[in-house]
């Protein structure tokens, strides 16, 4: 009996440890302590970082994470020392939130030659914003030192990394650390936030997620966004948002009491101690809109583990071309509005890195043939001994504008605004002999200002140098968009990749309604929430008026600009394609419309093409496997003016390779026109078909822009009007000579 009972506790304990072995072999292991790498392009260095002149600097920022506790940190980089310098006074020092963290020397035999450094990083002088400088400190001649000599020079490679060892942190689970620890904008990296469905799931509750991803859209601005999709299943080491109602939930809360209205509420994850769960609850969907209408709307009002939403009121509409990211366009703008901050407009050193003012347009402004952007400029400086030679150059889009003497009385205010010049218009100089070339206005823009000082010198020798050199944009310089109309050749899909135009008109997304089919599979709903998240990071706004529907519904989409995701029903798929679609595509099969004349260079459309270079010349249709998607754009076939936009793909999982797309801005220059075909690492845009104009012109541009591709007939038109005006005029002076002539008869 004995030996029964202990075979059989035997079997149940060997049954426990097999099925807690297959649990622990079908979920991913916790990490207590990571292994992170941080490379240079990852902080926004696309190019090698240049140093020249003795005391010269370079910085590099990052962040620490909230949720992570920094152990260990070493930068690891390369650079390639000038061949002029000298061995024994020559070196490269490294700085950690100005505290020296090492001295890279540069040994005899290593001048010319790369030079490869690994420098530990003392963690306790990690913050949660961190700034590195390098500062180069070189000589050419020991007896005449020339600080600012052309041979004193360094180039680190952008191939850099800094290497972490992090512990992950314990969270206190309390709302008002969001968004944190969902998004932290101490991390700079590209952000992927999960959201977890139920199995049942319907339009409204994917609207209110939809409004959620635009929200976190808005946050992640530049570091780009992800949002896998989950139905009843949870991510092992994310932290995500899980969407719930009282009768459909995941089956990992199906315990959760239920709810009386809508609902935040933040847990740990149940398998993971170090990640988190925003449960967006309500007995309905409609409660679920609510809940994270109150969070995008007042996160700053949210403390403790859980919230309830009472009440959102309704907010005051929006007005188009007002998206928080875009430059205001009916006023003046001063610097201090494209700035987080005064330091961003300040630099330090002979030869500092430029001073970036960023700012972002409507792609729809109107600039043909205008004068220039004004630029009211206004800048401080320390006065430099060699004023005949310092100067402040001035680049827009890297493209150079004008360079500006440096006086000795350490101030400049421009007593008239200076003009950037246009794509289609040059500006003459004062001296009315040379021009000033043009540069090509886009969505995003960058003034540089790069202030080159040179110090007083007797020969080769320095005779007198400042200690330090200060520069600075004044906060109160202006830039003016306020006389340019908003006028655009539609349909235009580079516009909407880069600024989600025309949907992004309207911030909040009014007039704009998305079009999904019934129960969409994961691939779908995770392209949504891509698009919603990359048009909040365009205009810094979520969308909380944003309308989805799951099926096509003329009398709702009247008036608004579509935006379709998959195959939907074969009445929505006639109503698109009732005009001829430019792009049709099956699961094998595709069809593609080819104008008379691709324009390879998309944005000078206007300059380049011919009117009848986008008239369908012919079709191809082929029959194909693997990996495809496309963009199609046209008119919208309800109203006028308005734009549908569909997204399509050959197999579902097909769907991720727009949101790749999308993502990388090496592709987003190659997209334009009416047609986008993806494949694996590559697009092809092409202009084709039926074309019409969003906007309005005064009269006369309207007339001259129009006819400025038809010269002959401008010129017959101009003789006409000649002909006409001459034949009123001699009626109108002959009826006025008769007239006279009667008066006088009698």
């Amino acid at each position: 009996m004995k030996r029964l009972t202990i075979k059989i506790i035997t079997l149940i304990v060997g049954l426990q440890l097999f099925c807690f072995a297959a649990l622990v072999q079908s979920s991913e292991p916790v990490v207590d302590i990571e292994n992170k790498d941080i490379s240079f392009s990852q902080l926004g260095i696309n190019g090698s970082i240049t140093m020249s002149g003795s005391e010269s600097a370079a910085y590099l920022s990052f962040g620490s994470r909230l949720d992570e506790i920094v152990s260990k940190a070493v930068l690891e980089f390369s650079f390639i020392p000038s061949p002029a310098l000298q061995s024994v006074v020559s070196h490269l020092k490294v700085f950690l939130n100005e505290e020296l963290m090492g001295v890279v020397p540069i040994n005899e035999g290593e001048q010319g030659q790369r030079v490869s450094a690994s420098i530990p990083l003392n963690p306790r002088f990690i913050s949660n914003f961190n700034q590195l400088r390098f500062e180069l400190i070189g000589s050419i001649n020991s007896t005449c030192r020339d600080p600012n000599s052309p041979s004193i020079w360094a180039e680190i490679s952008k191939a850099g990394t800094i290497k972490l060892q992090v512990h992950n942190a314990v969270l206190a689970t309390d709302l008002a650390l969001l968004p944190a620890p969902f998004f932290d904008q101490r991390d700079f990296s590209h952000l992927t936030l999960p959201f977890v469905f139920p199995p049942q799931r319907d339009i409204d509750g994917l609207t209110a997620a939809g409004v959620m991803a635009s929200y976190f859209g808005t946050l992640a601005s530049w570091r780009g966004v992800n949002f896998p999709v989950y139905f009843d299943d949870l991510p092992q080491q994310h932290n995500a948002i899980v969407f719930a109602t009282n009768q459909h939930r995941p089956a990992f809360i199906k315990d959760l009491p239920e709810v009386s209205g809508p609902v935040l509420q933040l847990i740990t994850h149940p398998t993971n101690r170090y990640r988190k769960l925003l449960l967006v609850l309500g007995r309905d969907s409609r409660d679920l809109n609510t809940a994270v209408r109150g969070l995008v709307l007042g996160d700053s009002l949210l403390s403790g583990p859980i919230a309830r939403i009472n009440n959102v009121t309704e907010l005051k509409p929006r007005k188009p071309y007002d998206a928080p990211n875009w430059v205001r366009t009916d006023r003046p703008v001063s610097f201090a509005e494209l700035v987080e901050g005064p330091y961003q407009l300040q630099r330090e050193g002979r030869s500092a890195a430029p001073i970036n003012v960023e700012f972002h347009l409507p792609p729809d402004l109107f600039a043909w043939q205008s004068r220039g952007i004004p630029l009211e400029l206004a800048y401080r400086y320390s006065p430099p001994l060699g004023s005949a030679e310092s100067r402040m150059s001035f680049s827009v889009n890297g493209q150079f504008v004008e360079a500006f003497n440096l006086s000795d009385t350490g101030k400049h205010a421009s007593s008239s605004p200076i003009r950037i010049p246009l794509l289609d218009d040059t500006l003459i100089s004062a001296n009315s002999t040379s021009r000033i070339p043009a540069f090509r206005i886009d969505s995003s823009n960058m003034m540089q200002f790069e202030f080159s000082f040179i110090s007083g010198a007797d020969g080769n020798c320095q005779s007198a140098q400042p200690s330090r050199y200060y520069a600075v944009m004044d906060s109160d310089s202006t830039l003016d968009f306020s006389d340019f109309p908003h006028y655009i050749k539609m349909p235009n899909l580079r516009a909407f990749a880069k600024s989600g135009f025309p949907y992004s008109r309207m911030a909040d997304l009014s007039e704009t309604a998305v079009v999904m089919k019934q129960n969409p599979p994961a691939p779908e709903v995770a392209l949504m929430l891509d698009m919603m998240g990359a048009i909040g990071a365009k205009t810094g706004y979520p969308a909380i008026k944003v309308a989805m529907l799951d099926s096509w519904d003329p009398e709702q989409l009247i008036d608004k600009d579509i935006l379709t995701i998959g195959r939907l029903s074969p009445q929505a798929d006639n109503a698109v394609s009732q005009d001829g679609a430019n792009l049709i595509l099956g699961e094998m099969t595709r069809k593609l419309a080819l104008p008379a004349s691709n324009n390879k260079l998309g944005w000078a459309s206007w300059l380049q093409s011919k009117p009848d270079d986008a008239d369908v010349l012919g079709t191809v249709d082929v029959t194909a496997q693997g990996a495809f998607a496309s963009m199609v754009a046209m008119e919208s076939p309800l109203t006028k003016t308005r734009s549908l936009i569909s997204l399509v793909a050959s197999q579902p999982n097909d769907f991720a390779l727009i949101g790749d797309a999308l993502n990388d801005s090496g592709k987003l220059d190659h997209m334009f026109g009416s047609v986008v075909t993806i494949q694996e690492g590559q697009v092809a845009s092409f202009e084709v078909g039926k074309s019409f104009y969003l906007g309005q012109l005064p009269v006369m541009d309207l007339v001259w822009y129009h006819f400025s591709s038809h010269p002959v007939l401008l010129a017959l038109c101009v003789v006409f009007l000649v002909v006409l005006l001459t034949i009123i005029f001699w009626r109108v002076l002959r009826r006025i000579s008769a007239d006279r002539l009667a008066d006088g008869g009698k």
